[in-house]
């Protein structure tokens, strides 16, 4: 396993960064060009490690509802926002909450703040009623709740079951020592998802972007970072051909996984294709301190077909 050396996100869950480490004179790496297969319906979830430029884990987006946190951060609960999934948080008693048709949702902030989650700050006196969201075919997932019974500094125990149902399943879910989360499918319990958070930086995928006035979910396709102490900025102030090392000291890099996000594309409704902001370019910094740079090209495979990210890469 590669050992990473992240930038700690301390207070209280992200942070950013200005470069101010004394530059020394170094050749950068060769640029090369990659394309993710997210396929023509979004249905995959690909986690990515910029330093070997492969995918080192992939899944359906449907393979998750929402994952714990581990020890040593907040207790909180993440959705899969892939899905589109939202939540209720009702007084209600478990047992007798068997139908919700109200309108008081929440949705995970996309930016990945821990204190802007669906779920909240974690409650037992609280019943959670869960939307499962839509498959890649846009067919609902239906309806669960959620109890969490106790919170400990080492494990969580919940009761779910179908929102129709009286009675639940109890379970207990070990919070990871390390900052990996623990990934949970509602049906089938404890799924493995991610890689340990030391083995890839972006994770390409759909996830739903709440935009403002009024707050309206939407999902998108795009790029989020590995929220565990990788960085990113943009800028349009200089090529992708022409940024270089020195350029990272002049960046603010944020921990907000959508840095990157969906908006380095846009639909052309004259050609019936996507159309990338080629001058759009990120800087990544992973957990090791090693910079990137990144530019989209395409949306598009040879065939034409949507749901391809191709990039452009390069080590600084």
């Amino acid at each position: 396993m590669k050992k990473w050396i992240y930038l700690l996100i301390a207070i209280p869950f992200f942070a950013c960064e200005r470069g101010e480490i004394p530059v020394k004179p170094h050749e950068s790496g060769e640029a090369t060009e990659q394309q993710i297969e997210l396929g023509e319906d979004y249905r995959h979830q690909h986690f990515y490690d910029l330093e070997s430029n492969q995918i080192v884990a992939s899944n359906l987006k449907t393979a998750w509802d929402f994952a714990f946190s581990p020890a040593n951060l907040p207790n909180r609960i993440i959705l899969n926002s892939a899905k589109g999934m939202k939540v209720h948080r009702s007084t209600a008693d478990f047992s007798t909450l068997t139908e919700y048709s109200g309108d008081d949702w929440h949705w995970d902030l996309q930016t990945g703040h821990l204190d802007s989650t669906a779920f909240g700050e974690l409650s037992t006196s609280l019943t959670y009623v869960i939307d499962r969201g839509y498959d890649w075919e846009g067919s609902h997932l239906g309806y669960y709740k959620m109890r969490i019974i106790e919170i400990h500094d080492n494990f969580y125990t919940i009761e779910r079951a179908p929102l129709s149902s009286a009675t639940g399943t109890t379970i207990d879910i070990t919070r990871n020592s390390a900052d990996d989360f623990a990934y949970f499918h509602c049906e089938d319990g404890l799924v493995n998802i991610a890689p340990p958070v030391d083995e890839w930086d972006l994770m390409f995928t759909q996830y739903t972007h709440l935009f403002e006035d009024p707050p309206t979910p939407y999902v998108v396709t795009g790029v989020l970072l590995n929220r565990y102490e990788t960085l990113a900025a943009e800028t349009k102030d200089i090529s992708f051909q022409d940024l270089t090392y020195e350029d990272v000291l002049g960046l603010y890099l944020t921990g907000e996984i959508d840095e990157i996000g969906y908006n380095w594309k846009v639909f052309d409704f004259d050609s019936g294709n996507y159309l990338t902001h080629s001058d759009q370019v990120y800087v990544i910094k992973t957990s090791e301190g090693l910079f990137f740079k990144l530019h989209f090209i395409d949306f598009h495979n040879e065939s034409g077909i949507k749901g391809y990210p191709t990039f452009e890469i390069q080590p600084l």
